[in-house]
């Protein structure tokens, strides 16, 4: 299922990139119970002044290390798939299966879609178009002139 696409045909006024935004980040670490700990690093923002408590968030931050972690035994890579990141608009954001039924809905609009022609395909349908009206002229003005024919032998006979 495209995501973009199926959100793009329940709202169709909707701009991507603006109003939503489908992302992909790949396979994602998930910690295992106890690990948090484990991979704890501290990181350093910005030395306090002389007299100030270090503030978290304003002077430093603790994050994980995920190269002090063992894959399979502290943490899962999972990949989480395509996905709505960012979400704007005014609506509810679509629920799995509201977008799965508008990409079957999405699917079934383009395979009814007439086929786009090209410049060339265009310019022959119009070709035979023009083609077919010149022959029905023709054949109206060959009647035209038999009906006078006709009527030029009636009236001199």
């Amino acid at each position: 299922m495209n995501i973009a696409l199926s959100i793009m045909h329940l709202y169709p006024t909707a701009v991507s990139l603006h109003d939503f935004i489908v992302q992909d980040n790949g396979p994602e670490p998930v910690l295992r119970p106890g690990a948090e700990t484990k991979g704890q690093v501290r990181y350093e923002i910005k030395l306090p002044e002389i007299g100030e408590q270090p503030v978290e968030g304003v002077h430093y931050r603790h994050g994980i290390d995920y190269n002090l972690l063992t894959e399979g035994e502290d943490y899962d890579l999972v990949e989480r798939g395509p996905h709505i990141a960012v979400w704007n608009l005014d609506a509810p954001q679509p629920t799995e299966a509201e977008l799965q039924a508008a990409w079957e809905a999405y699917q079934e609009a383009e395979a009814n879609k007439p086929p786009v022609l090209t410049e060339l395909e265009q310019l022959q349908q119009e070709n035979l178009w023009l083609k077919a009206q010149n022959n029905a002229l023709s054949e109206r003005a060959d009647f035209i002139e038999d009906l006078i024919a006709e009527m030029a032998t009636q009236i001199y006979t």
